[in-house]
């Protein structure tokens, strides 16, 4: 998966919940979440065993605005 791609398959989704982790995406999913980049990677193992991940992270200040 190409940079550009991943950015636009980002865009789709709303990463604010995930703030400070790393998060597994596989076919256009998020598969798995983790503290870690291997947490995040065991999770996504767990729902697609024969399915390699593309592991973000997401960081603190991912500019989603707050709920009002």
């Amino acid at each position: 998966m190409s940079d550009a791609s991943l950015d636009k398959l980002l865009k789709q989704f709303d990463l604010s919940p995930y703030a400070g982790c790393w998060v597994a995406i596989v076919r256009g999913q998020i598969t798995g979440v983790g503290l870690t980049e291997r947490d995040a990677r065991l999770a996504s193992k767990f729902q697609r065993p024969k399915e390699e991940p593309r592991l973000v992270w997401v960081p603190v200040n991912s500019g989603a605005s707050p709920s009002e």
